[in-house]
């Protein structure tokens, strides 16, 4: 009985260095953080532009109605909208019908087209 006794406390003893000694080697050799990894979000320029056919223009009130194929930053469906411009300027020389290609930035509720290029 005592030589059974013994024989387990041994067993015990080198199991328990060699778990020890598994230990301080992974311990050594895998790095941990304990900050959670932050989410990756592509940065603005890796968007393409939003592309399009002008419905309606209202210069006056820095309007554009737009028939889009979906923006991808914002994951808007394809549709039609009415989207605010930020400058007058970039509806120069532009009339309805013609193809652009866009880029948008979200206000509020609102979609603000910072950049506007005729594609025709």
């Amino acid at each position: 009985m005592r030589r059974v006794a013994l024989l387990t406390m041994g067993l015990c003893v080198l199991a328990l260095g060699g778990a020890v000694g598994a230990a301080e080697k992974i311990a050594h050799f895998t790095p941990v953080s304990l900050a959670p990894a932050a989410p990756k979000v592509a940065p603005a320029e890796e968007f393409p532009l939003a592309a399009g056919r002008i419905l309606a223009i209202d210069a006056e009130h820095k309007l554009l109605t737009v028939e889009h194929r979906g923006i991808a930053r914002y994951h808007v469906d394809p549709g039609k909208a009415v989207l605010h411009v930020d400058q007058a300027g970039l509806l120069l020389g532009l009339t309805p019908g013609d193809k652009v290609r866009f880029d948008v930035e979200r206000v509020g509720r609102r979609y603000l087209v910072t950049r506007l290029e005729n594609s025709n």
